[in-house]
């Protein structure tokens, strides 16, 4: 019989991986302080945490781990200073991804690579300010020390235009990520019965 509840190794799973998540994506972000590199950072992120997603869906055999690690992702984030919109954005990722491995019941390998590029969207949320509020963004930013020309670097490559191509592109480095994963984990899936 299938246990419907969460064990202590479910919670200690989904606490770590979040804890790895949190530090891939952190890892990919810090490629932001040069700033001309700032529309690649969605896709750094995802590809550097595909892996470790990957393998985090191993794990995963009912609904809400996913929801779970977006949720500890989402207050990390929101803590570290990231923004309002990144942790009910996550949350609402998190529930799709969930649907989305649903649907392969847990044990597909395509499905598990699906539900990452949906719940690396996240990863976007950082830029909603500069989108919304250009000119505060730009104040911010001068006023936390990194400078005028640090915000005119990197204001000159995320033209107001360029949301949609950063999701995207994000959405390529998780594919890209996960498919690494995929390949360095070929094992894991095995024995998970995803492949």
């Amino acid at each position: 019989m299938k246990q419907e509840t969460f064990t202590a190794k479910d919670l200690i799973n989904a606490g770590l991986f979040s804890l790895l998540v949190f530090v891939a994506t952190f890892i990919g972000g810090m490629f932001g302080l040069i700033p001309v590199l700032m529309p690649a950072i969605p896709f750094l992120c995802s590809f550097i945490a595909g892996p470790v997603f990957m393998l985090y869906s191993t794990k995963i055999h009912r609904f809400g781990m996913i929801l779970i690690m977006g949720a500890i992702t989402g207050l990390l984030f929101t803590v570290t200073g990231h923004g309002i919109y990144i942790l009910p954005g996550i949350i609402l990722l998190s529930l799709i991804s969930e649907w989305i491995l649903k649907q392969g019941h847990y044990h597909s390998v395509n499905h598990t690579r699906w539900a990452l590029v949906v719940y690396s969207i996240y990863t976007v949320f950082n830029f909603i300010p500069i989108f919304i509020g250009r000119e505060a963004y730009i104040q911010k930013l001068i006023d936390t020390g990194y400078g005028k020309k640090y915000a005119e670097e990197m204001m000159s490559v995320l033209p107001n235009w360029s949301l949609i191509p950063i999701v995207l592109l994000g959405c390529v480095g998780a594919y890209l990520g996960a498919s690494l994963g995929i390949k360095l984990l070929n094992k894991h899936f095995k024995r998970a019965g995803m492949m």
